[in-house]
């Protein structure tokens, strides 16, 4: 792991970061915010379905198009919105600091769900539209946590902190489909008004509680958006490699429902459950297990592992037709808490001379486009067997394995970070 005494110099000699409990406050409210906003962004997911499947409301009635390709219109803008704010959120943050971006990004995101209330009220289905797009655009800002995670190396180790944001990520999206799934007996504009309020209390909470530090510029920010990276050809393969995983986890997000309602009968609370189940894997990974993993293995040997466990673990799911399938769910949260962890913490450390913001929104961005593809590949393999695109997440993923592999120990066409 890097220790660079400039990089300690630069920490110590900011006036509001001077020991480790200040970097531990800093965490803490980023950990806080991160928990409160993504159970913000997950209160929705209950609803849209079973809104636009029943298509009495007028909201999903627009232009006599079917219910269900509005619901995809919905379904699709919102992480279009991510994946346009994420290429360039990180990068500004670079620039005009981290507090100031991450305030109005959430300030953003609850203006954004105020208004998908109102359209929800209104039953205006060009309004509602419009505010997914613009409430993704503003929730790129996960990007900004990671990067205030990155900069509180080495007071607090990075893979400490990303595993640790990680985990709040997780119990995000834990809390806030049960959350919504219980509000929406209230009224639809219920959800969103309830998701407005947590993200301006984050916005509040970012204001007054973070330190005026964070909004100064990083030393390595660069101009353009976080696509610019892909000029580079040695990241270029790592976010390719990168997008070939987030197709294959996306795959299983997606797609495992559908495989538990057509071979178990499942309905939606059993899913519920089965997502409970789960994410609780993943954060106790994430707390516990990835600590001791970091103890005994470098961040490429860990990111790999977590990748493999995933694969493995996926391509047996489609041929268990017992409820012992639950087993490869403690290990399909497993992979994906450890390579969320360490593969985070491998990009970071081997660009830690590159703007931070700039890499995390990169990676947002990818994550987000490869959910499209998975989207709209699993949609046509799951017309003939949905498990043929949990399979082929699973091969998606052993392939990232595979060029992860080749391109540390092989190749070495990344810079290989101290551990």
């Amino acid at each position: 792991m890097s220790n660079s005494i400039s990089d300690k110099l630069n920490i110590i000699n900011d006036p509001l970061i001077i020991n480790k409990h200040k970097a531990k406050q800093i965490l803490y409210i980023t950990l806080l915010v991160t928990l409160i906003s993504v159970a913000g962004i997950a209160l929705p997911y209950p609803i849209l379905a079973p809104l636009f499947s029943q298509g009495e409301s007028s909201l999903t009635q627009f232009l006599n198009l079917p219910s269900e390709l509005l619901l995809g219109v919905v379904l699709g803008i919102y992480p279009l919105g991510i994946i346009l704010g994420s290429s360039f959120i990180g990068a500004i943050s670079d620039r005009y600091g981290r507090k100031r971006l991450l305030s109005l990004t959430l300030l953003g995101s609850a203006i954004g769900y105020s208004l998908t209330a109102v359209a929800a009220i209104y039953e205006n289905f060009l309004l509602f539209a419009f505010s997914r797009l613009l409430t993704g655009l503003c929730e790129g800002n996960i990007s900004i946590a990671r990067a205030i995670a990155a900069d509180l190396h080495p007071i607090i180790n990075k893979t400490r902190s990303f595993s640790l944001v990680s985990s709040m990520g997780y119990g995000g999206y834990l809390l806030g489909p049960l959350a919504g799934g219980y509000l929406v007996y209230y009224g639809i504009d219920s959800v969103f008004w309830a998701a407005a309020f947590s993200c301006l209390i984050c916005a509040i909470l970012s204001h007054t509680l973070l330190p005026i530090c964070l909004n100064k510029t990083d030393k390595n920010a660069e101009t353009g958006s976080s696509l610019t990276l892909l000029k580079q050809p040695d990241l270029r393969r790592f976010f390719l490699l990168y997008l070939f995983l987030t197709m294959g986890v996306n795959l299983y997000y997606e797609y495992y429902p559908l495989h538990l309602v057509q071979q178990f009968n499942y309905v939606p609370v059993d899913i519920s459950w089965a997502t409970v189940f789960l994410t609780t894997c993943m954060i106790l990974t994430s707390l516990l297990i990835n600590p001791i993993i970091q103890k005994k293995f470098t961040h490429a040997q860990a990111g790999l592992l977590g990748i493999i466990i995933f694969a493995l673990s996926l391509s047996i799911l489609p041929w268990l037709t017992t409820h012992i399938y639950l087993i490869t769910f403690v290990f399909l949260g497993a992979g994906i808490a450890i390579y969320n962890g360490f593969l985070t913490a491998y990009l970071s450390y081997s660009y830690e001379d590159r703007p931070q913001g700039k890499l995390m929104g990169m990676l947002v961005t990818i994550f987000c486009l490869g959910n499209l593809f998975a989207a709209l590949i699993g949609g046509v393999l799951s017309m003939f067997d949905v498990s043929w695109a949990l399979l082929l997440g699973a091969i998606m993923s052993f392939i990232a394995g595979l060029s992860f592999y080749h391109g540390h120990y092989i190749s070495k066409i990344w810079p290989q970070p101290k551990n």
